[in-house]
């Protein structure tokens, strides 16, 4: 739905008509100021079992000349006949649940003594199962009404974890069944490495699916304590301190063709998914040279995200995703090189990056397709970028290269965000480094993008943080933007767009093509310097021009269209009666 209102009647009660003009750009006769333009409308959400050519990414032909980069492998559990759900492992495989998901306000029992919560959590018999050589797939499964695990770190190495539809799998709160350093679930203490995570993976062709849920329970107190994973987290914020919370599912430097599969995310005390993982090929030449070959490093299809997943937690404190702290989405390259993957058809709404892809290490050749993002970062690179890596070819390969980004929603209106929202709760597209951890980022290329209520829709950094300093300085190459949209339906501000390479000599190309920002001042909502702009052919309605700028225009006025944009009803947390936003 589409609504044309004059400013002068649009105006939210608590912002001021001033702050707005100057946003906008002062007009003494209003009636020169053209009308806001909303689209507040949303639509139901995909069905993930829908059949043939409704099917998300089945439609996608990698033969087609006219849309090479549209092109992704078939769905898992589809391409090879076996259909979904796959057939039962053997029953020794197969573990029923022995606890009931608590209701809302409450959490599952655990004791605090260590050696007492070894023995009645579910640690054992899940990583007891997965040890069996008569083992593949480890299934868990409801028994009734009983429908919860609760377990400590989970070691997965070449093996299928299946959580089955209904089923909860709760990471416990007792932080000394995580702890590293001495330092996990210590108020505090900035100390990145202090815990393990909860699910570690490794090995060939490690998998985790099914149409259940795991959740970090990031947000509850942990046991003995009147503090959560999250409140540990934000206690640093203001120093920019990285408390060592446990990631949700950690994968291994050496894994080979992972698989993320349907599974629901939820809480996760610090990053949720932290992907390294390749083709066992390895990553020479012909391993992955084609789009059609992307996937066989690691596959994450159809996993819905939400964090926090719920209004408060068990103490009565409100969650909102500033809260949630560091709670990337999925990280490729977060541990070692990631290379050759897919993430198609998921959802993921956050309090950091949707998606982050961690240029510390080399990561390259990734598809990232149909997905629908809520609140969060954004969809990120960076902001380290200075990954490098030499294959048994000899080749050294540098940074984040060769990325596809298509059919991308990012809709901040799609939940209340509560308390303490920030403008970073609403990013849409950002490249991001600084010169103490900068490199090369190159061939990254997005196309039919639309933003909703985006505060920083397109931002292209190279001083993340300028409190650091170095000599690893950010080399943004080709950027390519084709197709972007970004509208608005309740955001107290217009979104801004900032484009900017480092210096005079490292200036990235910029292609923008057919990129339309509603209700942005085309002057000073954009802030650009240092980069080479390519312009066309599709229109673009803002003004790129600034300090190190060169801009070739080739755009032809009036012959392209906006992209037209809908947004799907996303997870949200459901809010208290009578709540208002």
């Amino acid at each position: 739905m589409k609504h044309e209102r004059p400013l002068s009647t649009s105006l939210p009660r608590f912002l001021s008509a001033g702050c707005l003009l100057v946003a906008l750009g002062c007009n003494k006769n209003n009636d020169n100021i053209a009308a806001i333009q909303y689209l507040c409308a949303s639509e139901p959400p995909a069905d993930p079992n829908a059949v043939g050519a409704d099917r998300c990414g089945a439609t996608d032909d990698c033969s087609d000349q006219n849309a090479p980069w549209k092109c992704l492998p078939k769905e898992p559990f589809v391409a090879d006949g076996r259909g979904w759900p796959p057939p039962d492992p053997p029953a020794e495989c197969i573990l029923k649940a022995m606890r009931v998901t608590p209701p809302d306000g409450q959490v599952l029992d655990e004791p605090l003594n260590y050696v007492e919560a070894q023995a009645v959590l579910d640690t054992s018999r899940i990583n007891g199962a997965l040890n069996m050589a008569t083992c593949p797939m480890v299934k868990l499964m409801t028994d009734g009404d009983n429908n919860a695990f609760l377990s400590g770190q989970i070691i997965l190495t070449g093996k299928t974890l299946w959580v089955d539809k209904g089923v909860t799998l709760f990471m416990s709160r007792n932080a000394a069944l995580f702890q590293s350093t001495g330092n996990c679930g210590l108020l505090g203490v900035n100390d990145s490495s202090a815990c393990i995570e909860f699910i570690s993976v490794g090995g060939a062709s490690p998998a985790i699916i099914g149409d259940g849920t795991i959740d970090g329970q990031g947000g509850e107190p942990l046991v003995g304590h009147d503090y959560s994973w999250w409140q540990m987290s934000y206690a640093l914020r203001a120093i920019d301190g990285s408390i060592g919370n446990p990631t949700l599912i950690n994968l291994k430097s050496g894994t080979t063709g992972f698989l993320l599969y349907r599974v629901t995310l939820h809480n996760s005390a610090k990053f949720h998914v932290k992907l390294t993982s390749s083709p066992a090929a390895g990553v020479g030449a012909g391993v992955c040279d084609t789009r059609a070959d992307r996937g066989k490093g690691f596959t994450v299809w159809g996993i819905t995200l939400l964090t926090p997943s719920k209004w408060a937690n068990s103490a009565g404190f409100q969650l909102t995703p500033s809260w949630a702290r560091n709670t990337d989405g999925v990280d490729p390259g977060t541990t070692n090189i990631a290379y050759c993957g897919v993430i198609a058809c998921s959802t993921i709404s956050t309090g950091d990056d949707h998606i982050a892809i961690k240029g510390g290490h080399w990561v390259s050749n990734l598809t990232i397709a149909h997905n629908h993002f809520g609140t969060g970062h954004g969809m990120s690179i960076g902001s380290e970028t200075y990954g490098t890596y030499k294959s048994p070819d000899g080749v050294t390969h540098l940074g984040v290269s060769n990325v596809d980004v298509y059919d991308l929603t990012v809709d901040a209106d799609s939940r209340p965000v509560g308390l303490d929202a920030h403008p970073g709760d609403f990013n849409g597209i950002r490249v991001k480094s600084d010169e103490s951890r900068g490199g090369v980022v190159d061939n990254i290329v997005y196309r039919d993008v639309c933003m909703r209520d985006m505060v920083n829709g397109l931002l292209v950094s190279t001083a993340y943080n300028p409190l650091f300093a170095g000599q690893s300085y950010p080399d943004f190459r080709n950027l390519e933007f084709h197709d972007v949209r970004s509208v608005t339906c309740g955001a107290l501000q217009p979104a801004v767009v900032t484009l900017e390479g480092y210096n005079q000599t490292l200036r990235p190309t910029i292609t923008l093509d057919n990129v339309v920002f509603d209700n942005i001042n085309p002057k000073i909502g954009v802030a650009s310097e240092f980069a080479q702009f390519k312009l066309g052919p599709g229109d673009v309605n803002f003004d790129v021009q600034g300090h190190g700028v060169d801009v070739v225009s080739n755009t032809q006025t009036g012959t392209s269209t906006p992209k037209e944009c809908h947004f799907p009803t996303l997870p949200a947390p459901q809010p208290p009666p009578g709540w208002k936003f």
